[in-house]
């Protein structure tokens, strides 16, 4: 209770999750917050030790106000408007962002048309425009026409969800333009002058980047500097996220720090006085803060590098835990979102290790392990900032970097030097292109020394490894474990002193945390799991055994378009493996070489170590096995054969016929010679059926083979070409139907689903109910949905767990 900002921060902090966790009344909460508003004011004259309870909980329940009040607010803007077209008038409130095929405006709503009315309204809107036609800037007041969207929730389990982000940031809605003449520049210069300044000063030095140094040297100096990611290429970034120095391109605390250290090295050459620096340093912070976007890890470095300055001036004693915990509370009283932001809980839980656990480490390495004070201390920065965001990284990006100490220690000393040649060389360059161009040939070659260093250390065999989302449990054991550390390292009292604990103790009790947080939570406990992901309009079934082996079936695509179909396994299929820790796969299937099957395939073998490449006799894969890796062993199954994949569940091909190399098939038949597996554990089965149409679905009921199965993958995404005995032989007490939402085939098809509900199934379709889990351990079946079924729809509703006969 000493430091009674710490106290408040966290009590608001806990509202917040209070707040998101149960949305009570906010009439309710606001009369709480007005009692306990009297109550403080009453006790305010007397002193804070003998009242804090109340001051805690004023700002508890103002933290579950904030977020209640902010929920019941009613959609009144254009939001109220989504799926019509529209005519937008509004103003570019940031940057625009530049993609590969368009650019996205955030526009301040200030007027909107529908039809013949036109009304006054406000709120945010995300603009996507195309990429192939003017660029318009900060304070640009457009016309815009298209058609208004509401992002829906995520369709698999766990994944990044655009909605909320777009939520935090005050965006309720998109709208898409599709043609560039209904963007139109109806004036200039609107919004604040700081800001505008801000845009032009920072679009200059961009552009003197752009025209001394090549595309990608710019792209990652502008992501150095600014932290505009736009220009950077996936491999790039690869090379940043591999070897843990991801950070450098998200301006934080490092990046403000250099800018103060410039600021203090100029007033130090100029001999200003400490009033000056008190003036100019938090003034050029906020300029460059404004520069970059006022993120919240850019304000909470100027609010504290603030703090520190005002201490030293006023010789007051700097108290860092008071330091962080007011940057918090302003940055949340300004936005209780941000709370959610990785930006936020990265930047707040590297500065806590850093100044908390920092302090230990470097004890340690310099008085135990007996390094030089040269390399103790950036040691000890990487150490404790790596150890204290390690349960976040993971949670949100489920990459442990094993080579990040090593590469930050080598590479984040190089971004202070790249950064300063590009600065000056860019500033140099608004006066005198060709010094800068001189200048920036310099920078061009560090930039290029970092990455090539970057690569070299992201190649290392064990660079890097995958993990699952940690549970809620691992935050709190890890945390109170690296508290337990430091106190036991150190020669005064230990945590747990007070009831007679002593330090071995405390340490040992710190060992069973250990053990308790890194006990694998990405198994299947034993259970086999099977995924049907959301991949849109195709299809992709992952299937975890037993025995920890895993086969993915399909990886999803678009037919017709290549590059998009890839994208399908690159942000869909391979964040969705990753997610659950996967860092290999035993053998991936591939039913048939139709591109929204096979698309994404591609991808997840650059991706993962696989060690089977399963596909049928069939012909149509010549094109496809061009892009496959010479190493990678490649088999070709047919009807009759067994896949070993696990000891207690079998794996049985059961179509189509091997012998396909000698026939020739044309496009429309390829979906016939689909591969179609049955697998079995247990008394649970799985029938995976890929495209197969009628002709092949008569084939298998008239092979006589078993087609008796608990859920089947309902073929060819539910199209109309089906063989009803085949619905009847297979008899499933499930089917999934993967299927993309508004899809331009008109699938499922009505006759398809009326069949199915025949047969006695349960309806599940990916469109609705995104990706699809079954979890087995051979006798019960649980079923999940990444999107809640709410009510009865077709006469479905889903038994949690279900008892197979």
């Amino acid at each position: 209770m000493n430091r009674p900002l710490v106290t408040v921060t966290i009590s608001f902090i806990l509202g917040i999750a209070s707040g998101v966790r149960f949305n009570l009344s906010p009439g309710l909460l606001l009369l709480l917050s007005a009692g306990f508003l009297i109550l403080t004011l009453l006790y305010c004259v007397q002193a804070w030790q003998e009242n804090c309870r109340v001051f805690v909980l004023l700002f508890f329940i103002l933290g579950w106000t904030n977020v209640c009040v902010d929920i019941e607010k009613p959609a009144n803007g254009p939001e109220e408007y989504a799926g019509r077209h529209v005519i937008l008038e509004g103003i570019v409130a940031v940057e625009p962002q530049l993609q590969q095929d368009s650019v996205r405006y955030t526009i301040e709503a200030k007027s909107i048309k529908h039809g013949a009315r036109r009304l006054e309204t406000s709120g945010k809107v995300l603009v996507r425009a195309p990429g192939n036609g003017p660029v318009y800037q900060y304070g640009d007041l457009l016309q815009v026409g298209g058609v208004i969207y509401i992002p829906r929730e995520p369709s698999n389990f766990d994944v990044f969800n655009y909605r909320d982000y777009l939520e935090r940031r005050g965006i309720q809605c998109l709208l898409y333009v599709n043609k560039n003449e209904d963007l139109k520049l109806l004036g200039k210069g609107a919004g604040s002058k700081i800001l505008l300044l801000a845009s032009k000063v920072k679009g200059r030095l961009t552009e003197v980047a752009g025209q001394t140094m090549d595309d990608r040297q710019a792209a990652v100096i502008g992501g150095l500097l600014f932290g505009n990611r736009d220009g950077i290429d996936d491999q790039t970034m690869d090379i940043f996220a591999n070897t843990g120095v991801a950070h450098v391109l998200c301006v934080s605390g490092l990046h403000v720090g250099y800018v103060l250290a410039g600021v203090l090295g100029l007033a130090g050459l100029l001999r200003l006085s400490g009033r000056w620096v008190l003036f100019l340093a938090p003034a050029l912070m906020l300029f460059y803060a404004a520069m970059t976007g006022m993120s919240p890890a850019v304000v909470r470095a100027v609010l504290m590098a603030t703090i520190v300055l005002l201490a030293a001036y006023l010789g007051r004693e700097r108290d860092w835990p008071t330091g962080l915990a007011l940057a918090a509370l302003v940055i949340l009283l300004i936005n209780p979102a941000y709370l959610f932001e990785i930006g936020f809980q990265l930047s707040f839980t590297a500065t806590w290790g850093i100044l908390y656990l920092g302090p230990a480490l470097g004890d340690f390495l310099r008085n135990r392990l007996l390094m030089p004070g040269w390399l103790a201390m950036p040691l000890q920065v990487t150490l404790a900032a790596q150890l204290a965001t390690l349960p976040v990284l993971l949670y949100y990006f489920n990459l442990l970097a094993l080579v990040a100490p090593l590469a930050n220690l080598l590479l984040v000393p190089m971004v202070g030097v790249v950064m300063l040649f590009g600065f000056v060389g860019c500033v140099s360059g608004i006066v005198f292109l060709p010094l800068a161009g001189l200048i920036n040939f310099a920078t061009g070659v560090l930039i290029d020394l970092f990455l090539g260093l970057a690569g070299l250390i992201e190649s290392f065999p064990w660079a890097k490894v995958y993990l699952a989302a940690p549970p809620w449990y691992v935050f709190p054991a890890w945390y109170g474990c690296l508290a337990l550390a430091v106190q036991t390292a150190g020669d005064g009292v230990t945590l747990f002193s007070k009831w007679g604990i002593s330090r071995y103790v405390n340490a040992a009790i710190g060992v069973c945390l250990a053990v308790f947080i890194f006990w694998p939570w990405n198994g299947t406990g034993g259970q086999m799991e099977v995924h049907f992901i959301d991949v849109g309009q195709g299809d992709s079934v992952l299937m975890r055994f037993p025995g920890g082996r895993a086969m993915l079936v399909d990886a999803g695509g678009v037919l017709g378009d290549p590059e998009k179909a890839r994208a399908v396994g690159d942000n869909t299929v391979v964040p969705y493996l990753r997610r659950l820790g996967i860092n290999q796969l035993d053998a991936v299937a591939v039913t048939h070489p139709h591109e929204d099957h096979v698309g994404g395939i591609p991808a997840v073998l650059e991706k993962f170590d696989v060690g089977a490449l399963v596909l049928t006799g069939a012909p149509g894969y010549s094109e496809f096995l061009t892009n496959v890796s010479k190493k990678t062993k490649i088999y070709r199954v047919g009807s009759g054969q067994t896949l070993r994949l696990d000891n207690n569940v079998d794996v049985y091909v059961i179509g189509p016929d091997l012998n396909f190399e000698t026939q020739s098939a044309s496009e429309d038949d390829l979906n016939n010679t689909s591969l179609v597996l049955a697998v079995e554990y247990g008394q649970v089965s799985f029938l995976l059926t890929g495209d197969i149409e009628a002709e092949a679905q008569r084939e298998l009921v008239a092979s006589g083979v078993r087609l008796k199965t608990t859920v089947l993958k309902a073929p060819h995404h539910g199209s109309g070409l089906f063989e009803p005995e085949f619905f009847t032989a297979a008899a499933p007490d499930y089917a999934v139907i993967q299927v993309g939402e508004r899809n331009r085939f008109g699938h499922p098809a009505q006759t398809t689903l009326q069949a199915l509900a025949e047969s006695g199934a349960k309806i599940l379709r990916t469109d609705r109910d995104g990706a699809v889990v079954f979890e087995t351990d051979g006798e019960k079946l649980n079923v999940k949905t990444a999107r809640p079924i709410t009510g009865d729809k077709e006469g479905l509703r889903i038994d949690l767990e279900k008892k197979i006969d």
